[in-house]
């Protein structure tokens, strides 16, 4: 059974693993997507600095424009180079001239070595290039993202062969104040983890129980939940949720078992003809202590209440008031642990082989949870 534990635990580690490198890639997407957004505020401001452009320049063609591969992948600087290029092909005087020669990815080769290089051109070929062309000026600059702040672009025109400036301008994007939507969504939640009941029984019992018997029942419980927030602009929340535990550990008798294994032999030598389920509904409301700025969506710290309403597999059913703690690591990933006073009543179990007898047993006391895998969308 430990074994079997150790197996589930570590089944669940690797979903979580894998879960948060999710929510980091979508987190990457979420970045891109604005970095674009901002991109084209920038676009729309350029058209109308193009009428300062030296009219008598009859050709030119873009150097370069500089990013910060960490922030920008290539492909965004790719789609940016593109539609500026669009934009200063509308023009039409000056003519845009392409720079094949200005690749920065040079390849070298001898009989006894192999190399790639990536590296800028000199000002030398770059003019040698440029007279060739009959290129007047190159067009080259910088385009800085500033984390969920602004986008900002710093454009040159400097004339071939003295790199005299001709014509500069600089463009800033700033994004938008995160604010929560005017409509409040429902969103959908995914929980993962352990839950652990203690159970009392009868002592004229005694010589049927295990004397390892540890008074406790032990699940793992898996919920679907819906959640929301009180108003668009407010830290507190509240969820619903369904969901299913599976029994892992349960009362252990003294060299005896149940009659037909419903409550709860797990012997060594015996195994269970399947493992008890109970069906578990649960209301839940949270509230902020140490609010994540970053995300408006989570909080470093909240604290919940909770009611719960268990349906188990030959018990009694059983009332869970609880409160707990909830960090959210990510705007997807969240873990949380909490313990709940249960209310439950007594009932017999099922006559054990040896003896015929019952044990008169209760679910009661305290429930301990920990919510290891915490998955919002």
């Amino acid at each position: 059974m430990r074994t079997m534990r150790k197996i589930i635990l570590t089944i669940i580690l690797l979903a979580v693993s894998g879960l948060f490198r999710t929510a980091v890639s979508q987190d990457q997407t979420l970045m891109n997507e604005r970095i674009l957004t901002l991109m084209e505020s920038i676009f729309s401001q350029i058209p109308a600095d193009l009428a300062e452009i030296d009219p008598s320049l009859n050709r030119i063609a873009i150097y370069r424009i500089h990013t910060q591969d960490a922030a920008i992948p290539p492909p965004l600087k790719d789609h940016f180079e593109a539609r500026l290029v669009q934009i200063f092909l509308s023009l039409g005087t000056p003519a845009l001239v392409s720079l094949p020669e200005m690749n920065t990815l040079k390849i070298s080769s001898t009989d006894t070595s192999f190399s790639i290089i990536n590296s800028l051109p000199s000002p030398d070929e770059l003019w040698r290039v440029g007279r060739r062309l009959r290129v007047d000026a190159f067009l080259e600059g910088t385009l800085t993202y500033v984390h969920k702040k602004a986008l900002f672009l710093d454009l040159r025109l400097n004339r071939t062969g003295t790199n005299e400036v001709l014509w500069a301008k600089s463009y800033a994007a700033y994004e938008k104040t995160m604010k929560m939507p005017d409509i409040n969504p429902l969103k959908i939640s995914v929980n993962g983890g352990l839950e652990v009941f203690q159970i009392s029984y009868d002592a004229g019992a005694d010589s049927l129980v295990n004397s390892d018997f540890n008074d406790n029942l032990v699940y793992y419980t898996v919920y679907l939940g819906l959640y929301q927030y009180i108003s668009p602009n407010s830290r507190l929340h509240y969820e619903f949720r369904a969901g299913m535990s599976f029994l892992s550990e349960g009362m252990q008798l003294a060299s005896t078992n149940f009659t037909d294994n419903t409550f709860y032999s797990l012997t060594p030598g015996t195994s269970a003809l399947s493992n008890p389920v109970s069906y578990n509904f649960r209301a839940m409301f949270y509230s902020s202590l140490l609010q994540n700025k970053n995300n408006a969506a989570g909080d470093w710290l909240s604290v919940y209440m909770s009611l719960t309403r268990y349906f188990a597999e030959d018990l009694p059913d059983l009332t869970g008031l609880g409160i707990g703690i909830r960090s959210d690591l990510s705007s997807r990933f969240s873990i949380s642990a909490g313990f709940s006073m249960i209310i439950g009543g007594e009932f017999d179990s099922k006559p054990v082989q040896s003896t015929g007898q019952t044990v008169r047993l209760k679910v009661d006391g305290l429930q301990y949870e920990i919510m290891l895998l915490q998955f919002s969308f």
